[in-house]
């Protein structure tokens, strides 16, 4: 999963694991999970979890990647934090940044928590109406009245997280600009149709997704067309084309900042929906 932490410049003073965008003048810290596109045996290889962003201090650097490490220790902490010490920071902000890593974000699958300004965000899924809750209550607890809370998490079905476990963090990628899939994209799909056999006779919605590049429009296009590409060759894979459906959002619902190209590599995705 990913956590994002994003600071606004203020007049006030100052999301299988978890990001942190990064803008001039502006605190910002995000955790997540890297992205490969090789197949991972979890059972052999640990998944790195990155901690990136700018922080005002090579203190609160330190105290940001230990509170990391210690509610991940047998996985690799990558250190991608800048200090910069001409940023603005909302009141407690590096206090409720570091109080945010919790042993509990590791229950968060595919997801983030944004963290922009005083305005906080969670995504991704969990595995239970109880298992959000819980999540929700203990950040909670160390807000102050200036921040705000949106719990975006989504609980998942049994079958959903056997999909979301087989995608993990990869990305079905694509030539660019076009709807042909790549040589890696097509053996992520392999591995799809692995599970999509696994689940039965239930439906899936596979819908394509884009960056900001370029004309809305077109995005749009594309990512109808991206998601064609992958239920045709599914089919291929010899699964029923009545269980799979398609959709296209273009740039509409992006998970990661347009900013960087990390971030829009990210948001050039396909996902996997059982179909309700």
């Amino acid at each position: 999963m990913r956590i994002s932490v994003l600071s606004q410049r203020s007049a006030l003073t100052r999301r299988a694991p978890i990001m942190i965008f990064t803008t001039a003048l502006l605190a910002s810290i995000a955790v997540f999970a890297a992205q490969d596109n090789t197949f991972i045996d979890t059972n052999h290889v640990e998944v790195p979890v990155v901690i990136k962003g700018v922080v005002a201090t090579s203190s609160d650097k330190d105290q940001l990647l230990d509170k990391l490490k210690a509610q991940y220790p047998n996985k690799p902490v990558r250190d991608e934090i800048e200090v910069r010490s001409n940023i603005n920071i909302p009141t407690n902000w590096q206090q409720i940044a570091t109080a945010i890593i919790d042993s509990d974000i590791s229950n968060i699958r595919q997801g983030r928590i944004d963290i922009h300004g005083t305005t906080i965000s969670l995504h991704g899924k969990v595995n239970s109406i109880e298992q959000k809750q819980a999540i929700q209550n203990r950040i909670h607890t160390r807000l102050t009245d200036l921040y705000q809370l949106d719990n975006k998490l989504v609980v998942t079905a049994g079958e959903q997280r056997l999909i979301d476990d087989t995608l993990g963090n990869r990305i079905v990628e694509f030539e660019s600009g076009s709807a042909n899939l790549t040589p890696l994209g097509l053996g992520i799909l392999d591995d799809m149709a692995g599970v999509l056999t696994r689940i039965g006779d239930k439906s899936v919605v596979i819908t394509g997704h884009t960056d900001n590049t370029g004309n809305p429009e077109a995005n749009l296009l594309l990512s109808n067309e991206r998601a064609e590409a992958v239920k045709q060759y599914l089919i291929g894979r010899n699964i029923d084309a009545t269980r799979l459906s398609t959709a296209g959002k273009g740039d509409k619902d992006p998970i990661a900042s347009n900013d960087s190209d990390e971030g829009r590599r990210r948001n050039r995705r396909i996902e996997f929906t059982l179909a309700e």
